[in-house]
C-alpha cells in the first residue's frame, strides 16, 4: 500500500513536470509555483496527511486557475491532484489515525448532514441537475471530515488560520494592484473572482480580516518582528478589496465581523483606541461611490435587487413547505422559483438557509444551522479554555503571550465565521470551502487547544516547543489509543 502511494505521488510529480515543459513566457512563474506546492505538499503527505489537508485549503482559497487563467491552459485540474494526494495520504495512515480515535462531534454532524445530502439527490425533481452539485457536495464533506481526523496539533490550527490569511491577502493584493496600477481596473466587480460574483468574491476576501487582526498581534522575536505590520497591512488590503466589489452584503458583514472581534477584545482600551483609528482610516479608503453604495442598504424598498431577493425567498419558503422533509433536490429549486413567485427562470434563491431548505428540506436545513451554532460554540469553549489557563494556572511570562496569541486566533476565526453566517442570509453558497474549513477548525479546536495548554502548563519546555513548532519531518509524536 505504501509503495502504491508512494508511486501515485511521484506519478502526479511526473504529470506536473510534463505540463510545465509545454509552458512558456510568463506563465512559467505560475505554473512552477504550483507545481512546487503540489511537490512539497505530496512529500510532505507520506508523513502526515495533514500536509496533503493544508495544501488541497490552500488551493480551493487561492482558486490559481481562475486567478491566472490567463497563464493555465485549464487541463491541469491543481484541487483534484491536491485532493487525490490528501486521501491516499489519509489510507496510507489510516492505521494511526484509527487507533488515535480523535473523532468528534463535528464529524458526527457533516455525516449526518452528508446523508441528508445524499437522501435529497436520489429523490430530486430533477436527478440530473442534482447529481451534478452532489458531486461537488460530496469533494467538500469528505475533505472536510479527512481534515478533522488528521489534525492533531495546535499549530496545524494556526497553520491553517495564516494559510487563509496568506491566501486571501495575495489575492487581495492583486485586486488592489490591477486598481491602482493597471488604470484603475475593478475587475472584482465586474467579474468577480473564482466562479463567484462580486457578492461571493467579497464575501470570500472579507473572511480574511479577522485574520489579520490576530498576526497582526502575534508575539514575534528576531527577524519575525516585521510580521505584525506586514499582517496589519494585508488587512488593511483585504478591506480595500472589500470594497471595491461593491457589494453591500460584503461590506456589512465584513463591519459585523469587525464589530465582533472589537467587541470581545482586551483591554477593552485598546479596542477603542482601534475603533477610532479604524474609523479614520476607513473614512479615507471609501470614496464617494463606495460610501453612497454602503448607504442604500437603507432603502431597500426602492431597491430592484433587494426586491428580487425577496421574491426569491418568498417563493423558496413555499417550496420548503411543500416539500418539507427531502426537497426539490439540490439546486432544483431554482428551476421552479418563478412559478412561486420569483421575479425571472432559474433565479437562485439567494439565501444560504433557504435555499438549503428548498432544495434538501427542512431538516437539514436546520441541521446546518445547528452545525453554524455548534461551531460557534466551540470556537467559544476554546476561547475560555485560554481565559481559565490564565486565571488559573498562573502562567510566565512567555507562556501567557501564547496563550492570548491562541485565544486570538480562535477569535479570529470566530469572526469569520459570523461574517459568513451574516452574508449567507444574502447568498446562496453551500459548497462554498472556507466555511467548511473553519467548522473543521471549529470541531478539533476543544482537543487540541486541550493538549496544547497541558503542554504550556508542563515543566518541560522540549513538550511545549513539541506542540508548538510545526517540523515537517520531525517523526511523529506517540500518542496513547
Amino acid at each position: 500500500m505504501i509503495k502504491f502511494g508512494f508511486n501515485s505521488i511521484t506519478s502526479f510529480i511526473g504529470e506536473i513536470g510534463t505540463y510545465s515543459s509545454e509552458v512558456e513566457g510568463n506563465a512559467m512563474k505560475q505554473v512552477t509555483f504550483l507545481s512546487l506546492m503540489i511537490m512539497f505538499g505530496a512529500i510532505g503527505a507520506l508523513q502526515s496527511p495533514f500536509w496533503g489537508v493544508l495544501l488541497y485549503y490552500s488551493l480551493s482559497v487561492l482558486r490559481p486557475q481562475h486567478l491566472w487563467n490567463w497563464a493555465l491552459d485549464g487541463s491541469m485540474r491543481w484541487s483534484l491532484m491536491a485532493a487525490l494526494i490528501t486521501l491516499i495520504s489519509f489510507c496510507l495512515h489510516l492505521s494511526r489515525i484509527v487507533s488515535r480515535s480523535a473523532f468528534n462531534g463535528m464529524i458526527t454532524l457533516i455525516m449526518m448532514y452528508a446523508l441528508l445530502v445524499m437522501l435529497s439527490t436520489i429523490t430530486a425533481f430533477n436527478p440530473q441537475i442534482a447529481q451534478g452539485w452532489a458531486i461537488e457536495y460530496a469533494k467538500v464533506l469528505i475533505i472536510a471530515v479527512v481534515a478533522s481526523l488528521v489534525i492533531e496539533h495546535f499549530w496545524q490550527v494556526k497553520l491553517l488560520a495564516l494559510m487563509i490569511l496568506l491566501m486571501l491577502g495575495y489575492i487581495a493584493w492583486e485586486i488592489n494592484f490591477m486598481y491602482f496600477f493597471q488604470g484603475g481596473r475593478l475587475n472584482i466587480y465586474h467579474y468577480g473572482y473564482g466562479g463567484l460574483d462580486n457578492n461571493g468574491a467579497g464575501l470570500l476576501l472579507a473572511m480574511g480580516i479577522p485574520f489579520a487582526y490576530c498576526f497582526a498581534l502575534s508575539p514575534t522575536k528576531g527577524l519575525w518582528r516585521w510580521w505584525p505590520v506586514a499582517a496589519a497591512f494585508l488587512g488593511l488590503v483585504l478591506i480595500h478589496a472589500v470594497m471595491m466589489t461593491y457589494s453591500r452584503g460584503a461590506m456589512l458583514a465584513a463591519a459585523i465581523g469587525i464589530i465582533w472581534v472589537l467587541i470581545h477584545h482586551k483591554p477593552r482600551w485598546q479596542s477603542v483606541g482601534a475603533s477610532l483609528l479604524l474609523a479614520m482610516t476607513l473614512s479615507v479608503m471609501a470614496g464617494p461611490e463606495i460610501q453612497a453604495r454602503f448607504m442604500s442598504t437603507t432603502n431597500f424598498q426602492n431597491d430592484e435587487s433587494a426586491q428580487s431577493r425577496f421574491g426569491s425567498w418568498a417563493a423558496a419558503w413555499d417550496i420548503a413547505w411543500e416539500n418539507p422533509l427531502l426537497g426539490k433536490g439540490i439546486r432544483n429549486s431554482n428551476q421552479y422559483s418563478m412559478n412561486y413567485g420569483a421575479d425571472r427562470q432559474g433565479r437562485t434563491i439567494h439565501n444560504q438557509y433557504l435555499q438549503i431548505a428548498a432544495d434538501t428540506g427542512i431538516p437539514a436545513a436546520a441541521l446546518y444551522l445547528f452545525i453554524l451554532g455548534f461551531g460557534m460554540w466551540n470556537f467559544r469553549r476554546a476561547r475560555m479554555m485560554c481565559r481559565d489557563a490564565i486565571h488559573s494556572n498562573d502562567p510566565d511570562e512567555d507562556a501567557s503571550a501564547k496563550i492570548n496569541d491562541a485565544s486570538r486566533i480562535c477569535l479570529a476565526a470566530q469572526a469569520s465565521l459570523v461574517i459568513f453566517i451574516f452574508d449567507g442570509m444574502f447568498l446562496s453558497l453551500e459548497m462554498f470551502e472556507p466555511p467548511w474549513l473553519l467548522l473543521v477548525m471549529a470541531g478539533v479546536l476543544p482537543r487540541v487547544m486541550k493538549s496544547y495548554l497541558e503542554n504550556l502548563s508542563g515543566s518541560s519546555e522540549d513538550e511545549d516547543d513539541a506542540d508548538d513548532e510545526p517540523l515537517l519531518f520531525t517523526p511523529p509524536r506517540k500518542t496513547a489509543a
